[in-house]
């Protein structure tokens, strides 16, 4: 496997000021509704003896060794990991805590579960995308209409069709300018942005990714907002709704919902930033800031980073879009690559699907995205051919590496590829 961490990068800018500002680093790997390959699935809670082989406890050991040596080296309070393979069944991981507690003699702190509902970012965008082409498939939409019918204001609009928004290649900005994360994290954290409103700010952005639609890649989570309208324009009913109805409740799922303009049952996942063990916050425990994203950035987001769940309900859903017969057409569309890729070197190049990205590792077709919203950081990376799959979610992010500029995001593809070692000898 290969270490995208220095090779790929979302647009980076201060999301707030010098003294809150973080990189959205994008780290790529990265009929029923039921997986064509169907194991029994293992969760971590699982005691029968019985029906747990040794050898898929042996694995599940040396699964949960590398997840508690890799949180406590990234500095992260709490972190999630779920596998499958067909060797294993699915196995599900937590490692470290959910809240840290300023008086744990008398508050226990409360320890992370594997079915923990947290922030996943941009894995988002992979839902969004494989509802989008579903309506296209029903012909309701058409993949490669220009999106003047439905947003006027955007720059290009008559050129730029529903395709070049999927793959990242329509040239519309990222709606992160400096001024608006100000309003963002500081002076209106708690009101509710509206996409329209959202969407207007990037179209306004003249230091944007702006470039001749279909011409070049460019990652933009704008994209994904207007999609998302794109759908609630074309069904007439919000996209919460579309996607509880094609995937959520099909699949019996409790944790995996799209935040932004809806309660969040159970309320907001908070999580942390590690400052150092001298951090000055009076909040800080053992140098880590409690942090919960605010109102106004979580409805910012919405289509294209609100979305919550757990990493057994991802890898799940992930199985689902790529082994389930239903999705099959779905499925190759959103594995087309874009005419330009994401990256490309000598060593590697990365595809840019819709809503995934895609490589070749070791011979194999791969699929991946990475998420991110403060603190929270995700990843799924799925391999078509072994039909196994990792995801992670991550509590925490650290400053203290790099205080005063970019936080330091968890190198999640590093856990990945010493898990897919792991399971490889299976």
């Amino acid at each position: 496997m290969t270490n995208f961490a220095a090779q790929f990068g979302k647009p980076v800018g201060p999301y707030i000021s010098a003294r809150l500002a973080f990189a959205l680093t994008l780290i790529l790997v990265v009929g029923t509704l039921t997986p064509a390959c169907s194991s029994g699935s293992q969760s971590a809670g699982n005691t029968d003896s019985t029906e747990i082989n040794v050898e898929v406890e042996i694995t599940r050991d040396q699964l949960q060794l590398a997840l508690d040596a890799w949180r406590e080296n990234e500095r992260i309070t709490g972190a999630t990991m779920s596998v499958y393979s067909p060797a294993t069944g699915q196995l599900d991981l937590a490692s470290g805590l959910a809240k840290r507690s300023i008086d744990p003699d008398r508050f226990p702190d409360e320890i992370l579960t594997h079915d923990t509902p947290m922030f996943v970012g941009d894995l988002t965008h992979t839902l969004v995308a494989a509802l989008v082409i579903q309506l296209a498939e029903q012909g309701e939409i058409t993949l490669d209409a220009p999106v003047v019918e439905w947003f006027t204001g955007i720059k290009n609009s008559d050129q730029i069709t529903v395709r070049n928004l999927l793959e990242h290649t329509s040239g519309v900005p990222v709606f992160y300018t400096e001024e608006f994360l100000d309003v963002l994290y500081e002076q209106e954290p708690n009101v509710t942005r509206s996409p329209d409103e959202v969407i207007s700010i990037a179209a306004m952005n003249a230091d944007g990714s702006y470039f001749l639609p279909g011409s070049a890649y460019g990652y933009s989570k704008t994209n994904y907002l207007i999609l998302g309208r794109i759908v609630e324009l074309v069904t007439r009913r919000p996209l919460e709704a579309e996607l509880q109805q094609l995937f959520f409740e099909p699949l019996d799922f409790n944790s995996t919902y799209l935040a932004g303009h809806e309660s969040i049952p159970g309320g907001t996942p908070s999580g942390y930033e590690y400052a150092g063990t001298g951090a000055r916050a009076p909040t800080a425990i053992d140098g880590h800031v409690p942090q919960t994203p605010a109102n106004a950035v979580i409805s910012a987001e919405w289509a294209s980073g609100g979305l919550i769940s757990t990493t057994d309900e991802i890898v799940e859903l992930v199985r689902v879009l790529f082994e389930s017969p239903r999705f099959a057409k779905v499925a190759t569309e959103m594995l087309r690559p874009a005419v330009h890729p994401a990256q490309q070197t000598d060593a590697i190049r990365v595809d840019s699907g819709a809503g995934v990205f895609t490589w070749i590792d070791d011979g194999e077709l791969t699929v991946g995205q990475f998420g991110f919203i403060y603190p929270f950081s995700a990843q799924f990376t799925y391999w078509t051919e072994s039909k196994t799959v990792i995801a992670v979610i991550a509590n925490e992010v650290d400053s203290s590496r790099n205080p005063g500029s970019n936080f330091q995001l968890p190198v999640i593809e590093n856990l990945i590829r010493e898990a897919k070692q792991i399971l490889l000898v299976k």
